[in-house]
């Protein structure tokens, strides 16, 4: 049974206002977040001005992703234990090290610990903010508007994805490189002062031990199938979705598209990804979650397709396509997890679909970097597509049968 059947007390109007003040500022928060300059540019700046070829930028990924599998259960512990707030604040605050660590960075050896402070920083955030989201929500008596509030909160971030796109590649055009990534540096300070205005909201019950805060995450996950069977299946289609991204830029380049052109190409995907989270709520209650979950991987399988049949950048119009579901996959997910998970776990057990997903990276995304240096771009593409053809439907198979058992005992009761 959900949390969100449980019986709830009237709440006053004042502690209603209180609670949903830290959702406008979590908003505001999450825009300085995701207003960094050096999105459009990165994969460039490592490639033509640090001189890594693509598979050495996606094992350079492949450290990240190796890491957030490590800290991705601990750093959500310190959500549940210490508060959502104290775990967003120091995220903001060591994402920043981190860009400015990467700016100046001469050598794989520095950029890999830039990159090793990033993982920290986003393990912090991870299962931390949907967490502290919804339980905002709850106290506030509107935890039945959480899927609507989140996707309006990544359209947020996807907003200022957009402006950073074209900005971001601008001012590299106009100056260099590296000043983008110095300026997102001092942006992600302002998304720390943010957080620092947080109210720590209230939990159902406070979590133990150290010991058992993981214990308690992992007897949710193991106790419920719908929840490890989505995580299983889930993981593995967005982690084709997000090799795609790490090929995008270079993708461009290949084509010979100046730089100044890289952000505002990349403008479709986001303005696309804006509606799709704000109306993915409407989109599941419309056709259910079957269904919803059934168009992440076709979609992203018509993707690779369509980029892996013919080498031009024609077939770049594929590309929103899987930035679509990449984008309406955060809030319908999110809200399918903690409607399932209890609040003294929340951020743990969310932590441990982030690692699931991380996993499935570590997995994918050297094998088609190799590819797509060794070969070439198409010939990653179609790899993917016979992955995803091959891998997809069972696991969608296996949660199905879980999420349908669920409800049918929901049912009965």
């Amino acid at each position: 049974m959900s949390e969100q059947s449980s019986p709830e007390l009237p709440i006053s109007d004042a502690e209603k206002k209180k609670w949903s003040n830290n959702i406008w500022r979590f908003g505001i928060f999450r825009f300085f977040v995701d207003f960094q300059l050096w999105i459009p540019i990165w994969v460039i700046y490592l490639n033509e001005t640090r001189g890594f070829s693509i598979t050495e930028i996606t094992f350079l990924d492949v450290l990240l992703m190796v890491i957030l599998v490590i800290l991705e259960v601990p750093t959500g512990i310190v959500a549940d234990r210490w508060g959502r707030r104290v775990s967003l604040s120091y995220g903001a605050f060591i994402h920043a090290i981190a860009i400015l660590v990467f700016s100046f960075a001469g050598n794989m050896a520095v950029i890999a610990i830039s990159y090793t402070v990033v993982a920290v920083a986003i393990t912090l955030f991870s299962g931390a903010d949907s967490a502290f989201v919804y339980d905002s929500l709850k106290a506030a008596g509107r935890q039945d508007e959480y899927q609507k509030i989140w996707g309006r909160v990544y359209s947020i971030s996807l907003v200022a994805g957009v402006v950073s796109l074209v900005l971001g590649a601008f001012l590299a055009a106009i100056t260099n490189l590296w000043f983008p990534i110095v300026i997102s540096a001092g942006l992600m300070l302002i998304a720390w002062i943010v957080a620092l205005t947080f109210k720590e909201p209230p939990r159902d019950e406070e979590p133990g031990s150290y010991r058992e805060a993981i214990l308690n995450a992992v007897n949710v996950v193991r106790s419920k199938p719908p929840v490890y069977t989505m995580m299983l299946f889930a993981g593995f289609v967005m982690a084709i979705a997000v090799s795609f991204q790490i090929f995008m830029q270079p993708y461009l380049r290949s084509h010979d598209i100046e730089i100044k052109f890289i952000g505002v190409l990349q403008v479709p995907e986001q303005l696309l990804g804006i509606v799709a989270a704000l109306f993915a709520y409407r989109l599941v209650g419309l056709i259910g979650i079957g269904r919803t979950m059934l168009l992440c991987p076709v979609a992203i399988f018509v993707t690779a397709i369509g980029l892996g049949s013919f080498d031009h950048i024609a077939a770049f119009a594929f590309y929103p396509l899987a930035g679509v579901i990449f984008a309406m996959s955060f809030p319908v997910l999110s809200t399918y997890f903690n409607d399932r998970i209890p609040s003294a776990s929340r951020a743990t057990v969310l932590s441990i679909y982030q690692l699931t997903f991380s996993l499935f990276v570590v997995l994918f995304e050297p094998i088609l970097g190799w590819l797509a240096d060794t070969r070439d771009f198409p010939t990653a593409y179609m790899v993917a597509a016979i992955i995803l053809a091959v891998g997809a439907p069972p696991l969608y198979i296996i949660w199905w049968r879980a999420n349908r058992k669920e409800v049918l005992l929901e049912q009965e009761v």
